[in-house]
């Protein structure tokens, strides 16, 4: 089998593969295939022959994504960052030569994870669908969800060329309710809610400033809820977020699964709401273990004590598996918290490592 197939393999069944022996692989192909990232390692004085354990292999941080082409293979997706916190002209880059592991990703997590039984349900989509932006990375995954979980003839994407389609969501909640008879559908059952953060925010405040009350979703109907208010115009706090999805949509804080990921990493990271943890509190899975880091020398801290994300994600194996991210987080228990992104003082050993692979100094 080849190291690809290994890890998907390994995705699909942890506790029969050896996590440590695969990295060290995909860090050799990486080091081998990737100028730039070879150099940031002999930098560091790391290199197949003398890291042995999966947490020592160098962390490259995002921003690099902007600049370099980290890539094994020939790309068969490439996904964009939207640009919103630093400029459309400073998009990350994605090339991913191995979807089949984006998709294994997903299929592993997402189900237990985010369906309100575990199973296929109508989805409602309010992001862009991937036919209209193909390098979205948050657009793939819903396509993909929409695929493996949707219900045939029962989901809806209220989201077109101008944005989101209130009335598109709207109508399809009504046909739920029995509301519009002529066109209603038999659903059994709760639905999903596939959504960023400010688009539920937008949905909510049409919801609010009607005179008639909107009707709620069906009964143990679950919101998946990812992406903040990054680079955005207004922003909700979070427990008034869920407040208002409480009392506009009918679905309950318990019911709100928070999805942490990003344009670079193939894996997701989401809360156990729907298990009773905490709404805020990420797992990660066996084959993305995170780990939390001094911004100044990039060592690992003990839980409790904030540092930035970073993560080590069997399915980049394509890319960069080792990413250094640029939000602070904590260690608690089991999983991790977000506490915000970091500021520029924090990021200035990243931005010397981005110059490092892309000067050669």
């Amino acid at each position: 089998m080849s190291l690809i197939e290994r890890i998907e393999a390994f995705i699909q069944n942890p506790p029969a593969g050896d996590f440590n022996r695969l990295a060290l692989e995909a860090f050799r192909q990486q080091f081998a295939a990737i100028p730039e990232y070879r150099r940031l390692c002999e930098e560091r004085r790391r290199g197949p022959e003398t890291v042995t354990r999966w947490s020592e292999v160098p962390a490259v941080p995002t921003p690099a994504f902007q600049s370099i082409d980290f890539r094994i293979a020939p790309p068969q997706l490439t996904f964009r960052s939207s640009g919103t916190t630093a400029g459309a002209d400073q998009r990350s880059v994605h090339h991913n030569p191995y979807p089949q592991l984006y998709r294994r990703a997903i299929a592993e997590s997402f189900p237990q994870a985010c369906l309100p039984s575990g199973k296929s349900c109508p989805i409602l989509r309010l992001v862009p669908p991937w036919e209209q932006m193909r390098d979205s990375s948050l657009a793939y995954m819903g396509h993909t969800v929409e695929e493996r979980y949707g219900v045939p003839g029962q989901g809806c994407v209220a989201f077109g060329e101008q944005g989101l389609d209130i009335d598109q969501a709207e109508a399809w909640v009504a046909q739920l309710s029995g509301e519009n008879r002529e066109k209603q559908q038999e659903v059994a059952g709760p639905v999903l809610v596939f959504a960023t953060a400010f688009a539920l925010a937008w949905w909510l405040d049409w919801r609010e400033s009607r005179e008639q009350a909107s009707p709620p979703l069906p009964p143990g109907s679950v919101i998946f809820e990812t992406g903040g208010f990054k680079g955005k115009t207004r922003e909700v706090p979070r427990r008034e977020l869920l407040r208002r999805i409480d009392r506009s949509l009918g679905v309950p804080p318990s019911r709100v699964v928070r999805e942490y990921g990003m344009t670079e990493l193939s894996s997701q990271f989401y809360t156990n709401a729907l298990g009773g943890g905490d709404q805020d509190l990420f797992f990660s899975p066996p084959w993305a273990p995170v780990r939390i880091l001094d911004p100044q020398d990039l060592q690992e801290l003990p839980a409790g004590q904030e540092g930035l994300v970073a993560v080590f994600d069997l399915a980049n194996a394509g890319s960069i598996s080792a990413i250094l991210t640029q939000d602070l987080g904590l260690r608690e228990g089991d999983g991790f918290r977000l506490v915000g992104r970091a500021t520029g003082a924090q990021l200035r050993g990243c931005s010397l490592t981005v110059e490092e692979m892309s000067t050669g100094r």
